[in-house]
């Protein structure tokens, strides 16, 4: 019996020995084809500024005059925000935009860019359209060290004063004016010439009280005495932002018999000086705006019509530019038209582009220095991201396919082009057109899209 249960004992762990062998032979061809298999991925690592908020500050005259103008830059802001974000944010941080509407009134302006300083204790602070309220704003921003990227704001006088904290991206007065001078000598003249007579130009400036204004005009004065000393300025005319009737100044100029008249306006300033111009008879050769202001806005198309056709004047940017990437230029352009159904202007590029230059400093001090990045968001620490910021303004270049590489100088301004643009027939590839008019970049190479068309030849 001993013997009989041993045997079967002996059954039992042969039977126990087979399945087990069985079991190491699965495990081994499991391993034989874990071998040829990818290895597991890694644990997904939590973005460095996850759970993270990047605070904007935007000051803008959101009502009043230069709404149109305002509204653009701030729609450049939000739109590359909203791409920003949804792509995942800057390495995991949302930004938030803290916006402030200060109606156009300069001390307004100022007290506005103090709430958002010490209140909602922004990052950076952006804006503001015209140049007299960022004449306000800046001592503020200097006082609370917070960088300042500007929307707009082209007066030369900004980038004069020792502010430390603005970076400014609408090109300066002077570049507008160096731009309409020599496009007056180099383009104009030499077609007017012979129609005058041989004799030099007759030239009348109109220009508004703006602290803008008046530096576009002693611009323009300068750089014709530096190009074109020979030139007549047979009149320059100021007056009130808004000034309801044009006609007593339009009447003297008349008499005049000026060939080209400079202006430096706002959008329906600039826009009832053409229609009351044409209701008068009063026909120079051409009217060029001289500086930065809004008749490079859409809005002065919309709001002159017909006798807005073959105005020129200086651009910071219209998105028919052939220059670097004529193609990524019109992507970007016709992008921005769907989402606003408005055009890609001087404001909203400046806006947009902006954005991703924050963008690219946070990254890049985080590639740096993650740690101290880390610390400065998780602590709050203001005073140390605004530092950040303005330290990248201050150094760093910024690369865009749609319009090229981009710095900031040691004044804090930037590279920007200004080139001349043409209010022209619309043709049916255009991204946008109101009275069957848009702008056209017309010079110089290689940013022209199109040639001049010289009205006195019409």
């Amino acid at each position: 019996a001993a013997i009989s249960g041993l045997s079967s004992d002996i059954s039992k762990l042969k039977d126990s020995i087979d399945s087990l062998s069985k079991d190491v032979s699965a495990l081994k061809k499991d391993v034989e084809a874990l071998k040829g298999a990818p290895p597991p991925p890694p644990p997904v690592e939590k973005p460095l500024l996850e759970g993270f908020v990047l605070r904007v500050g935007v000051v803008q005259p959101l009502t009043g005059a230069f709404a149109y103008e305002a509204e653009s830059g701030l729609y450049g802001m939000i739109m590359a925000t909203d791409e920003i974000n949804a792509a995942g944010g800057i390495l995991g941080a949302r930004i938030e935009l803290f916006v402030e509407d200060f109606g156009g009134d300069p001390k307004v302006a100022a007290t506005a860019a103090e709430k958002l300083i010490t209140v909602n204790r922004v990052h950076v602070l952006r804006g503001s359209y015209t140049s007299a309220s960022m004449y306000t704003i800046m001592p503020v921003a200097e006082k609370y060290k917070c960088p300042v990227l500007t929307v707009g704001c082209s007066a030369k006088e900004l980038i004069e004063q020792g502010w430390k904290y603005i970076f400014k991206t609408a090109p300066l007065s002077e570049m507008f004016a160096e731009k309409s001078v020599r496009f007056l000598k180099e383009v104009i003249e030499p077609e007017l010439k012979p129609i005058i007579g041989g004799r030099p130009l007759r030239i009348a400036i109109l220009h508004d009280k703006s602290l803008i204004a008046v530096s576009d005009k002693n611009e323009f004065l300068r750089f014709k005495d530096k190009i074109a000393p020979e030139w007549e300025i047979a009149a320059i005319e100021t007056y009130d932002i808004g000034c309801p009737d044009f006609k007593p100044i339009i009447e003297k100029l008349k008499a005049l018999n000026v060939d080209v008249v400079g202006m430096s306006s706002f959008a329906g300033d600039g826009a009832l000086i053409l229609k009351q111009s044409a209701e008068l008879g009063f026909k120079p050769y051409l009217f060029i705006g001289i500086g930065g202001g809004g008749t490079q806005a859409p809005k002065f198309i919309e709001l002159t019509g017909p006798p807005a056709q073959y105005f020129f004047g200086g651009s910071e940017y219209w998105p028919d530019r052939r220059y670097p990437a004529p193609e990524k230029a019109r992507e970007f352009g016709e992008k921005f038209y769907r989402r606003w159904a408005r055009p890609l202007d001087f404001q909203s590029w400046t806006g947009y582009a902006g954005m991703y230059m924050i963008k690219q400093i946070i990254e890049t001090a985080a590639k740096k220095s993650p740690d101290t990045v880390k610390k400065a968001f998780e602590k709050d620490d203001v005073a140390t991201m605004r530092e950040i910021i303005r330290e990248g303004l201050a150094t760093q270049k910024f690369y865009f396919e749609w319009c090229g590489e981009l710095y900031f100088d040691e004044r804090g301004q930037m590279n920007s082009i200004v080139t001349i643009t043409q209010i022209l027939p619309a043709t049916p590839g255009d991204i946008w057109s109101v009275h069957g008019l848009t702008f056209r970049t017309i010079w110089p190479p290689p940013y022209n899209a199109s040639r001049p068309v010289f009205p006195w030849k019409k």
